[in-house]
């Protein structure tokens, strides 16, 4: 069981691609409600909440500054960067420009608490600012499209909040509830949180590209132009975050954490948004967006462990002048 669940999450952004391709090219596919969807989302954050680590939470009080920074950044050069691109390359197909937006404004998603973990960074940090993430988020999204052409483009601030709570809020409380009442449980149920939200994670995609197959085979021509557009989006916010945590002499461990806090949003919350408030449309971006942070986030996490390692290897210079000193003796 372990090896089928280190295997799918190993490969989880392949089997992603696969799943959408598959699920696009055949013509039959898992016919669901609406609100399946969110349900399977749900169960995703249930698991995010059940294996939170609430104790080491506690000891972010002293990373106010690296704290404000990390939601300074993500709710300015994220949102703005999301903003630009969509009303610089999609002006005209307010649907797919919409898309763009919710993909850079919704909170962070686990992969980025994940890939902070694998990197070495401070996964504690990623998880306060995520958790401030959710109480910002309904109230920039609406603003952030209010500059789209469309009545089907509008969202509602209550009805957005409604589905926060019912896809965010309760699963990750009861998530929380139970690990507080029966912390066995929960230090138990790792492999099981693993395996669940990778499975729910390729439902969601296999019933919403399954749902907008038709619309997504109008846009062929420019889903190119959306792959590299979400790229950018991805990857500009995520060096320039950690660019900056380091002009600002901030610790390794918490700059790497800015890095994927700041650029790997929840992608699924976003398709899941759009394909319940504005259409098929506008689930394309967030899906290759989950994509895209998927990949780039579990390369640079493998970077910055080999980095470590090689550093690791490498003498200091106190080890080099002791080993050459004793030589000379020699």
């Amino acid at each position: 069981m372990r090896i089928l669940v280190d295997m799918i999450s190993r490969r989880l952004p392949l089997l992603i691609v696969l799943v959408a391709i598959f699920t696009f090219l055949s013509p039959v596919y898992w016919k669901v409600a609406p609100w399946v969807p969110s349900l399977l989302l749900g169960v995703v954050i249930f698991f995010a909440g059940l294996s939170m680590n609430i104790s080491a939470i506690k000891g972010i009080r002293a990373k106010k500054k690296e704290l404000f920074l990390a939601v300074l950044l993500k709710w300015t050069l994220t949102v703005f960067v999301s903003i630009g691109l969509a009303y610089g390359f999609f002006s005209s197909k307010p649907e797919i420009a919409a898309g763009i937006i919710l993909a850079g404004t919704v909170p962070s998603g686990t992969a980025a608490t994940l890939y902070t973990f694998l990197a070495g960074g401070n996964a504690s940090l990623v998880i306060a600012a995520s958790l401030l993430d959710i109480a910002i988020s309904p109230i920039v999204t609406p603003i952030a499209m209010l500059g789209l052409s469309g009545s089907q483009i509008s969202l509602s601030f209550f009805k957005l909040l409604q589905s926060f709570f019912f896809i965010v809020f309760l699963p990750l409380g009861i998530g929380l509830v139970i690990q507080r009442l029966l912390p066995q449980l929960a230090s138990h149920s790792r492999l099981i949180t693993r395996f669940g939200s990778s499975v729910a994670l390729l439902l969601i995609i296999h019933t919403i590209v399954g749902h907008g197959s038709k619309a997504i085979s109008l846009e062929l021509d420019i889903l190119p132009l959306i792959v590299v557009v979400t790229f950018i989006q991805v990857v500009l916010p995520m060096v320039a975050a950690y660019f900056i945590a380091k002009k600002l002499s901030i610790g390794e461990e918490d700059a790497r954490a800015l890095l994927f806090q700041v650029g790997l949003c929840n992608s699924a919350l976003a398709a899941i948004l759009a394909f319940e408030f504005i259409g098929e449309l506008a689930a394309i971006g967030p899906m290759v967006n989950m994509i895209i942070n998927l990949s780039v986030g579990s390369m640079i996490a493998n970077h910055f462990v080999k980095s470590d390692k090689i550093t690791l290897k490498k003498p200091s210079i106190t080890q080099r002048f002791e080993f050459t000193s004793g030589k000379n003796v020699r």
